[in-house]
C-alpha cells in the first residue's frame, strides 16, 4: 500500500515533541560518521540471504539474523571492530519453512531474543531465545542446540495469514510481540489484517516460555492495519505503532460476473456494498457506511461483466442497485474524489488477456477483468496513473491518493466460465495475479454460490490473491 495514503496510530497516551528544538545541522562526509568499512557477513554461496535484523549487546558485540532462502533462520555475532565470532549459524530446528522478516532485542543479561513469521501452513509467529555466551566464541559456527535457551516456541498459529512481528522487551525480562494478522473469528474485518499483541514470560530452566498475554486484538474496527513495531519504555509502558487506513482513503473496484447464474449475488452485492436488506432477509449495514463510519473515505464502482445478452434483473430490481445503476451512460475519464466519490454500477466493455484486449460473451471474464483494472494504474510498461494506458478503448482512473483494492467476485471461473481450471484459466489469474503486484493494488477475490465446482473457482480466488502455485487447493499458498 502507498505510504502516504495512511495515517500512522501511536497506542500510547503521551508524545514527546522535540521540534523546540530543531536546528539544522552542517552537512558532513559520509567519512567522518562511517566508523568501519562495509563487512560481509557471509556470501550465502547460491542461497538467498534477505531481511537481515542486528542488535547490539553490552559489549558491543553485533548479533544479525537474517532469512536464508525463506527456509531456514540463521545467525552470526561479530566483534565491534568487525571480528567473526560466531560464523553464520541455523537456528530453526529441521524442516520445512517459509521464513521472513525476523526481528531482534538483546536484553540485559546479552541473551538475543528473536521473533519472524513461519509462512508455512498453518502461518505463524515464532519466537526463540539464544546465549551466544555460551557458546565457543571462535569464528567458526555453532549449532541450534548450544545456542538456544529457548528453542522455536510458537506464539501464534490460527487459521489465516499473519506477517511482520516485532519484538521488545521490558525490565522484568518479559517479551512483547506484535503483528499483523487475518485472523477473524467473528468474520467481520472482511480478511482485512488487525494488530494483534503478545506477552511471553521465558522460563530458562524449561528452555520454554509462558504465555502472559495470549493473542490479543488491538484494532478491533474494520479497515487494514499493517507493519507494527513495538517499544517498552523506561515506565515498561507498551508502544505500539502501526499503519491504518482509518483516516485515510481507500477505493473499491468490483469486477463482477454478469451472467445469467448471478442473480442472487448481485442483489446481494449492491445490499453489501451499500447496505439494505438481503433478498433472504436481514438487515446489513453496508461496507461503504461501515468504512465511512470508522473515519475512512470510500470510493467504489462496480463493474459488470457484459455476457453479451442481458444483464442480472437485480441489478434493476434491488432498490439499493437501481438507483446507482449506470449502465449505458458515458464512460467515467476521471477519478472519484471527495464530494464525488461514488462511480456506481457501469459496463466494462472489455478486459485484457495475453497482452490484448479482449471481449468474451460470457459475462464471466473476471481474471482478465481483474488484470484490466491493474494494468489501469500500472500498465505493462511502466506507466503509472493518468499516463497507463492498457490496451482497452477505456480505462479505469484510480483515484492516485487512495489505497486500491481490486475485487473480483464470480461462481465460475476466471476466463469464459465453467469448466474451471482451463489453461486460459490458469493464465489469466498469473496474468491479474503479476499485474497486481506490480502496481500494488491488493486482490481481494470473493466467489458466489457456485454453478462451477466451488473448490477449483476458490482455488483461483486464492492463486490470484497470494500466488498461483499449480495445485486446486483452498489452503493458504506459500509463496516465494
Amino acid at each position: 500500500m502507498r505510504t502516504n495514503t495512511k495515517s500512522v496510530f501511536l497506542a500510547a497516551l503521551m508524545i514527546f515533541s522535540t521540534l523546540t528544538a530543531l536546528a539544522i545541522p552542517p552537512t558532513v562526509e559520509a567519512s567522518e560518521v562511517v566508523i568501519t568499512e562495509a563487512i560481509q557477513i557471509d556470501d550465502g554461496g547460491s542461497s538467498s540471504d534477505r531481511m537481515a535484523a542486528v542488535g547490539a549487546d553490552s559489549e558491543g558485540n553485533v548479533h544479525v539474523v537474517w532469512s536464508r532462502s525463506k527456509m531456514h533462520l540463521y545467525y552470526s555475532m561479530y566483534s565491534a571492530k568487525g571480528d567473526v565470532l560466531i560464523k553464520a549459524t541455523q537456528i530453526t530446528n529441521a524442516g520445512v519453512h517459509t521464513i521472513e522478516h525476523p526481528d531482534m532485542v538483546i536484553d540485559d543479561e546479552d541473551r538475543v531474543h528473536i521473533t519472524w513469521a513461519d509462512k508455512r501452513n498453518p502461518w505463524k509467529i515464532m519466537y526463540t531465545a539464544l546465549r551466544p555466551y555460551n557458546t565457543a566464541m571462535d569464528g567458526e559456527a555453532s549449532d541450534d542446540i548450544t545456542l538456544s535457551a529457548i528453542d522455536d516456541f510458537e506464539v501464534s498459529s490460527r487459521e489465516g495469514n499473519r506477517d511482520w512481528p516485532a519484538i521488545d522487551i521490558d525490565s522484568k525480562g518479559n517479551i512483547h510481540i506484535v503483528w499483523q494478522d487475518e485472523y477473524d473469528e467473528l468474520n467481520i474485518y472482511f480478511e482485512q489484517p488487525q494488530i494483534y499483541y503478545a506477552m511471553l514470560q521465558p522460563d530458562y530452566e524449561a528452555k520454554t516460555a509462558l504465555k502472559l498475554f495470549s493473542e490479543t486484538l488491538l484494532t478491533p474496527i474494520i479497515g487494514h492495519k499493517g507493519h507494527p513495531d513495538v517499544a517498552v519504555d523506561a515506565n515498561d509502558n507498551v508502544q505500539v505503532v502501526w499503519d491504518d487506513t482509518r483516516g485515510g482513503k481507500v477505493e473499491l473496484v468490483f469486477i463482477i460476473d454478469g451472467s445469467g447464474s448471478m442473480g442472487t449475488e448481485w442483489g446481494d452485492m449492491c445490499t453489501v456494498v451499500y447496505g439494505g436488506n438481503f433478498a433472504s432477509g436481514g438487515y446489513f449495514q453496508g461496507l461503504k457506511p461501515m468504512l465511512e463510519a470508522a473515519n475512512m473515505t470510500v470510493f467504489e464502482t462496480l463493474y459488470v461483466l457484459y455476457d453479451g445478452y442481458s444483464y442480472p434483473s437485480e441489478i434493476t430490481n434491488n432498490p439499493e442497485c437501481s438507483q446507482r445503476n449506470y449502465i449505458g451512460q458515458p464512460w467515467r475519464n476521471g477519478w472519484l474524489d471527495v464530494g464525488d466519490d461514488s462511480g456506481g454500477i457501469r459496463q466494462l466493455p472489455a478486459t485484457v488477456f495475453n497482452g490484448a484486449s479482449y471481449s468474451g460473451t460470457s459475462g464471466e471474464d473476471w481474471g482478465p477483468g481483474t488484470n484490466w483494472a491493474c494494468l489501469s494504474w500500472r500498465d505493462a510498461n511502466g506507466n503509472m496513473h493518468m499516463w497507463a494506458d492498457p490496451p482497452t478503448a477505456n480505462d479505469h482512473q484510480w483515484n492516485p491518493n487512495a489505497t486500491k483494492i481490486v475485487i473480483p467476485i464470480s461462481d465460475e471461473g476466471p476466463k469464459d466460465g465453467s469448466p474451471e481450471q482451463q489453461s486460459d484459466d490458469l493464465q489469466s489469474i498469473i496474468e491479474a495475479h503479476d499485474s497486481c503486484v506490480e502496481a500494488g493494488i491488493v486482490p481481494a477475490g470473493l466467489y458466489g454460490q457456485s454453478w462451477g465446482g466451488a473448490n477449483p473457482v476458490a482455488s483461483h480466488m486464492e492463486d490470484l490473491v497470494q500466488c498461483p502455485n499449480g495445485v486446486v487447493s483452498t489452503q493458504p499458498r506459500n509463496c516465494p
